[in-house]
């Protein structure tokens, strides 16, 4: 095995454990926002921003860390499509992590602690995270497209 092929392995697992659960939080969320039950909402969205900051925030650094990787392994160039699409849309993916769902998700606690898992507040902003998440699976997923056929090369 070469450098570049682990390189690969770790980066497309790190792929898999990012989009792949960001897909079942959703598949999961549409069941629980179809049951009406916003205590159980307000839990699942706890649980589903711990998943976010143990495990998919260090997926997604390992998976850029990889990434640079097999640029500078491989026969890759920085300036690739697939490439500048791919840094883009992890960028994206960071900044709005660390500045809105981050946040928001501190705020939703707050909201839940102040007035309870009922409040119109707090299943407000729970939506809205759910809904950006939605936007970010559906630019992952475009992003998985991208990087399996090599747009532009």
């Amino acid at each position: 095995m070469t450098w570049y092929e682990l390189l690969l392995w770790v980066h497309v697992t790190m792929a898999v454990i990012w989009v792949g659960g960001a897909a079942m939080i959703q598949a999961f969320a549409f069941r629980i926002m179809r049951a009406q039950d916003p205590v159980r909402l307000a839990a699942f969205s706890r649980d589903a921003g711990i998943l976010g900051m143990r495990m998919f925030a260090p997926a997604s650094l390992l998976l850029l860390l990889t990434g640079v990787g097999l640029v500078l392994n491989g026969n890759w160039d920085w300036g690739e499509p697939f490439v500048s699409v791919g840094l883009l849309i992890w960028l994206l993916s960071f900044v709005t992590g660390m500045f809105y769902l981050g946040p928001e998700g501190g705020r939703v606690a707050t909201a839940i602690e102040s007035a309870g898992p009922e409040s119109p507040e707090a299943q407000r902003r729970i939506a809205n995270i759910l809904r950006y998440s939605r936007i970010e699976l559906v630019l992952l997923l475009g992003l998985v497209f991208v990087m399996v056929v090599k747009l532009g090369t």
